[in-house]
């Protein structure tokens, strides 16, 4: 579908429009009339909120496909593990449910993939149940039934990472590491005062960091290489069909306020379930980048971005620092792009040896 911002209006508004409302969310005195006007606007906002998505009240792929995914009750289909797989609130509910009684059902992102089915067998084999991987009404019903002293289902409960979050053993020469250039082709991205755009440097920054990567062992594969679209979810897809072991999704960021300046990294969060190694990779690479560009230091970001949700392995999306603020964006793009890409390296690194 095509972005949906405020002021369009036709039969797309109706159908964002009306699936806010089944939301409970306000869509404004007028209801469901098909002109984004500011009630929409703030009722998209609020929806993004809820899901942890940036909350600029625009409708893209990524707000779109959440928007589809939050209708779905638990108990109204039957779930099981199928190409393409189930995807939405009741898959969610299912993996809060299998992770707060301890079947480890993987990251609750919505997606019914193998780790899930895993966790539905081992519960219905420990339950009586027949064991065939499939989700009914009679199952959550049981899963209910069993919940720990009847205790209500937690949004912070979530099988802890064995590693705690680090590496576990593997080593960076040992890795395959998905590097993701931001934007691209016909979407430039944001851009520098003096009219570099991020797409370029995104880029620039990539090749940068790939020669650093393989330097020292590592297979890196570079989503785009050169000025290419490529779509919100072929991203994932492509770092999914490598079976890498870090994703790593690199952006700039931009403010009308030329002061506003730092380095942010955001990684996998969904309300109570968080990417602990997404976390930790997150950490390391901010606070090398602080120390290399001079910039301040944000905290680690949990956000439910696609590239952090679709991608099976560790993810992350870092923004190093803003183009649209004096300092980095004033440095030639070579000389910035070299730092910038040896500090996310020295990031990564520092998280293998932690």
């Amino acid at each position: 579908m095509r972005t949906l911002k405020h002021g369009d209006r036709g039969k797309e508004v109706l159908d964002v429009q009306s699936r806010l409302k089944r939301l409970g969310l306000d869509v404004g005195t007028d209801g469901v009339d098909g002109f984004f006007g500011d009630a929409t606007s703030r009722a998209v906002r609020m929806f993004q909120q809820s899901c942890g998505l940036v909350a600029d009240g625009v409708v893209g792929e990524n707000t779109w496909c959440e928007l589809v995914e939050a209708h779905h009750e638990p108990g109204e289909r039957l779930l099981y593990l199928r190409i393409p797989p189930f995807r939405g609130a009741d898959v969610i509910y299912l993996q809060r449910s299998l992770n707060r009684l301890g079947f480890n059902a993987g990251p609750e992102d919505g997606i019914f993939g193998a780790s899930t089915e895993r966790a539905v067998l081992d519960f219905q084999k420990n339950s009586g149940l027949v064991v065939d991987g499939m989700v009914d009404e009679s199952v959550l019903k049981v899963m209910a039934r069993v919940t720990k002293d009847g205790e209500p289902h937690s949004l912070e409960a979530k099988i802890p990472d064995r590693h705690g979050g680090y590496a576990g053993g593997r080593s960076l020469a040992q890795s395959i590491i998905a590097l993701d250039a931001g934007h691209g082709g016909s979407d430039a991205g944001a851009a520098t005062p003096g009219g570099i755009a991020e797409k370029e440097l995104n880029l620039q920054v990539a090749l940068r960091l790939a020669g650093i990567l393989e330097d020292h062992g590592a297979k890196v594969v570079l989503i785009r290489s050169a000025d290419d679209d490529v779509s919100l979810y072929e991203r994932s897809a492509m770092a999914n069909a490598a079976v890498a072991d870090i994703f790593l999704s690199i952006h700039h960021n931009a403010c009308d306020n030329r002061l506003a300046q730092g380095v942010a990294a955001s990684y996998f969060r969904r309300e109570g379930y968080f990417s602990e190694p997404g976390r930790m990779l997150a950490g390391h690479i901010v606070t090398a980048i602080s120390q290399e560009l001079a910039v301040p230091e944000m905290p680690p970001l949990g956000r439910n971005y696609a590239v952090l949700r679709e991608t099976t392995m560790t993810a992350v999306q870092v923004e190093a620092f803003f183009l649209t603020a004096t300092g980095p964006s004033e440095v030639p793009l070579d000389d910035v792009a070299d730092r910038e890409a040896a500090a996310i390296f020295q990031g990564i690194a520092s998280y293998f040896a932690a």
